[in-house]
């Protein structure tokens, strides 16, 4: 049935409910509008046509196969189990018990049994299509993608504009890592049906998963060329200029993904983004607030306006923005930091360190210049005793790291504590000798005057810039 013969249909049912008065409906057309609502999550009514259905042909075994797809979808699942082998008996050969039968069985853990089921309604189906599409897609949830291909395939050869099959398809080719093959297989397909925007979409989504850019933009502008208000298109073809960093031919995509029906908040944060790094701040701040006002938890919009507003010295703002980012991300090292960094410029410098605190042992997320900012925050505060001790714990934990070993040897040496330093020093030389000796040189430059650190030094000190 045609979806406007299946609207008029749903309308004159739904007309005569209002008004109270049973008209008449074949078998065919009460199926027909069972299975609508079925499939639309309208229970009430589904159950409601089924019983007209039921009253009105009394004999018809269609309706206790409705009522059990009517269980099934509503989780009674011992009743549909009843009412389908009722069903079975009075049709042993009807393609939709067995169907039904593979979706309870699925349902309830059982997917060999389901297969076998979906399998046996095939043979007697008059129209299989639904049946591809059941065993297609349980396929795919137990991860057995080459045979849900197979059917999904088998599908797409009666209705190749079936939007959700293609995503399907391409789903399952993502999933087995076989991005070739699937670009071959778009290819053939569209040699069929070179009006398929769908495809065309897809294949440029796998060509930008193969890292083949100018492929991948050639397919999406083939797909916008057969549908200019393909939302998901303009989106995907700016993704793909942004990563190119071809920020300025992106940020005009992106207007026009927002120039659809539904606004995404995504989107806007995604042109806010390409913006910021025109340098075309005023825009960029009007994109990334736009973003929030219509997904106010889109915690990334929340940290680029915190770093944008921090940059402008508008702290209090600022802080707001990562507070906001970080209680919808709490685990995220990345947020921690840059709010530190906003603490230590309003002069908070205990807040600062609990920041770096969370990430290095709350978080055990431990980095060498972490590390090394979290020391330098610690002398600023003259904890000196703890930021040695910290530099340590650092040292041990990154044995191998020169900047860590330049800072804390240039430490001992401020601190007098020379023998110890020259221990160090030879650590760190024995690593990398001309990366220790520049790093020191470069965070002590006082040390130049030195002439005991420029002889342990000799030869791996860089001359004077």
């Amino acid at each position: 049935m045609h979806d406007a013969e299946e609207q008029a249909l749903i309308e004159r049912f739904e007309h005569m409910l209002l008004q109270n008065a049973m008209g008449f409906f074949d078998v065919d057309e009460f199926d027909q509008i069972a299975t609508y609502y079925l499939e639309t999550g309208d229970f009430s009514k589904a159950l409601q046509a089924i019983e007209y259905g039921a009253h009105q042909h009394p004999y018809s075994p269609s309706f206790v196969v409705k009522r059990a797809q009517y269980a099934v979808a509503t989780e009674r699942l011992e009743e549909a189990e009843e009412l389908l082998a009722h069903a079975e008996s009075l049709d042993p050969n009807n393609a939709d018990v067995h169907a039904t039968r593979g979706l309870l069985y699925s349902k309830q853990g059982r997917p060999e049994e389901a297969i076998r089921s979906l399998k046996r309604a095939i043979k007697t189906a008059e129209d299989p299509v639904g049946i591809w599409i059941q065993l297609g897609n349980l396929y795919q949830s137990l991860g057995r993608y080459e045979e849900a291909i197979k059917y999904f395939k088998q599908v797409l050869e009666e209705e190749p504009s079936d939007e959700n099959i293609l995503y399907n398809v391409a789903i399952c080719y993502d999933s087995m890592d076989q991005g070739q093959k699937a670009v071959e297989w778009f290819n053939g397909f569209l040699q069929k049906h070179p009006f398929s925007e769908t495809a065309w979409y897809h294949l440029g989504i796998t060509h930008s998963r193969l890292r083949n850019p100018e492929a991948a933009l050639q397919s999406l502008d083939y797909a916008l060329l057969i549908d200019d208000a393909f939302t998901a298109a303009y989106y995907e073809k700016a993704r793909i200029l942004e990563r190119s960093e071809r920020f300025q031919e992106a940020a005009e995509v992106y207007k026009l993904s927002l120039e659809g029906d539904e606004e995404s908040g995504y989107a806007h944060f995604r042109l806010g983004n390409c913006l910021r790094m025109l340098e075309n701040m005023e825009q960029a701040n009007v994109h990334f607030r736009k973003a929030l006002e219509l997904d106010a938890e889109l915690d990334e919009a929340h940290l680029e306006l915190a770093l944008m507003l921090s940059d402008q010295g508008r702290f209090f703002e600022s802080l707001h923005h990562i507070k906001k980012a970080l209680s919808l991300e709490p685990d995220n090292p990345d947020y921690h930091l840059v709010a530190a960094d906003i603490y230590k410029k309003m002069g908070l410098l205990q807040e600062a360190e609990n920041r770096y605190r969370t990430v290095l042992y709350s978080l055990q997320m431990p980095d060498p210049d972490l590390y090394m900012d979290y020391v330098e925050l610690l002398l600023d505060r003259e904890q000196v005793d703890l930021a040695y001790d910290t530099l340590l714990e650092a040292l041990l934990a990154f044995p191998d790291s020169e900047a860590l070993h330049a800072v804390y040897v240039g430490y001992l040496l401020s601190s007098g504590e020379t023998e110890e330093a020259w221990t160090w020093l030879e650590r760190g030389m024995a690593l990398q000798p001309e990366e220790t000796a520049a790093l020191l040189l470069e965070y002590f430059p006082h040390l130049r005057e030195d002439p005991v650190v420029m002889e342990k030094l000799g030869p791996y000190a860089p001359p004077l810039a």
